[in-house]
């Protein structure tokens, strides 16, 4: 039996440039977390005795310059160099192999694979790890040459050796992806086929299991989460193989740094005052987990205060009590932004069968929240670079104009759709 750690997209240098303009202490927190996630990677080796560590791509959030990034990686490989453990890694869309990159020397104990740029090239040798004296392991991976890498590079792995337990290392984009693009587009079937014992993929940042046996395909996720919509523990896989090459998988937490959505339901408010002790007391929760919080609260039901909903002055203005509150209490955490997804009391299906002025209204908005070319071309043209006063009016509510998605054109025609029908219910007063 042995064990290894399978890890991917630390990203290591991301800048995280809108916080840092309204948080310098903030950003600071955020550009160490991605250094420190790998630091645990490496303690997590170490204290579990591991045999090998992979990183499946997207280890520094750049492929050229930003050689803080390139020395804290090998700064990393040696300290596992010198707790005997191997690491085997690949490169994927943000840090390819491309010219400009920090040209280094890297410890004896680390295996950079390289890309592979046609189907007539002879195959690669994979790796053969050796643990307490015997070969255990076959590892081989490709690395992207380019960005934009369209080819289905899994077709392009050959056949592992027989009786050692095989991992196929790959940043690729395995079946449809939700959020990223579709870099080394492959399938569960094109995988299986070439009949490795696991596949430790990258590129996409949430943890998953895709197969859990012959072979077992898994996602890693990224070790430290590194927007808003990036919520929950993040970490790397502890893959245990027992004598049978059976492959059982833990999760195991490495962020520094946690980002969290926060529902906050105003039913039962009437009152401001209400408001801000329930945003107080989650934040407080919060403050007491022992890490850097970062929160998106969400401001959902229907109730009196539904009137925030127009009001951004005022969301802006609880943003900041909030953040000035947090220095007071026992952690750091801080508000990304406030959110409305509240509702006024109205029944809008009866309202959108009336013949009069909220009826058009009502069904003109339905007409083209149900149109998708329509919705496409809105979120498309949103994302077009936008003016200094636009770029801050989309921060001022947690926004960039790199998260403008189909879904998010779709959110605002929701929130655009209540807060019409609002105001003109009241016009009818």
């Amino acid at each position: 039996m042995f064990r290894f750690i399978h890890a991917s997209d630390l990203h290591l240098g991301a800048p995280f440039e809108g916080i840092r303009v309204e948080s310098p202490e903030i950003a600071e927190a955020l550009s160490r977390s991605t250094y420190e996630a790998l630091a645990s990677i490496v303690c997590l080796a170490r204290d579990e005795g591991a045999a090998f560590v992979v990183l499946a791509g997207d280890l520094c959030n750049q492929a050229d310059g930003n050689l803080q990034a390139h020395l804290a990686l090998r700064g990393a490989a040696r300290e596992l160099r010198d707790a005997g453990i191997p690491l085997l890694m690949v490169h994927g869309n943000h840090d390819y192999l491309a010219p400009g990159r920090p040209d280094l020397d890297w410890p004896d104990n680390c295996t950079v694979f390289g890309p592979r740029t046609g189907e007539g090239e002879a195959p690669a040798e994979p790796a053969i790890v050796r643990f307490q004296g015997q070969d255990i392991a076959s590892v081989f991976g490709l690395s992207y040459a380019r960005r934009d890498e369209t080819a289905n590079l899994a077709k392009r792995y050959p056949k592992p050796p027989e009786g050692l337990f095989s991992v196929g290392l790959l940043h690729a984009a395995c079946g449809p992806v939700s959020g990223h693009a579709s870099y080394a587009p492959c399938t569960v079937d094109d995988l299986i086929a070439q009949g490795y014992d696991y596949w430790a993929l990258g590129h996409v940042h949430k943890h998953s299991i895709l197969r859990t046996s012959g072979p077992t395909i898994a996602y890693s996720g990224n070790p430290q989460g590194l927007n808003p919509n990036e919520t929950g523990p993040r970490g790397c896989l502890l893959v245990t193989v027992d004598d049978s090459r059976s492959a059982s998988v833990e999760f195991r937490e490495t962020d520094a740094v946690r980002w969290h959505i926060e529902d906050v339901d105003i039913g039962s408010m009437s009152r401001e005052q209400d408001l801000l002790d329930a945003l107080e007391a989650r934040l407080d929760t919060l403050s007491r987990e022992g890490r850097t919080s970062l929160v998106r609260f969400r401001l959902v039901g229907r109730g009196p205060l539904y009137k925030l909903q127009a009001d951004s002055s005022a969301l802006i203005e609880t943003r900041d009590h909030l953040r000035d509150r947090a220095r007071s209490m026992s952690g750091p955490v801080w508000t990304e932004s406030i959110q409305v997804r509240t509702e006024p009391d109205l029944d809008l299906d009866a309202r959108r069968a009336s013949e009069d002025l909220l009826g058009d209204f009502l069904r003109i908005a339905d007409e083209l929240h149900g149109s998708d070319e329509r919705i496409a071309e809105l979120a498309e043209m949103l994302a077009q670079p936008l003016t200094s006063s636009a770029a801050q009016a989309l921060r001022d509510v947690g926004l960039t104009s790199r998260w403008v998605t189909p879904e998010k054109v779709r959110e605002w025609l929701k929130q655009a759709e209540w807060m019409g029908a609002d105001r003109l219910v009241r016009a009818e007063e």
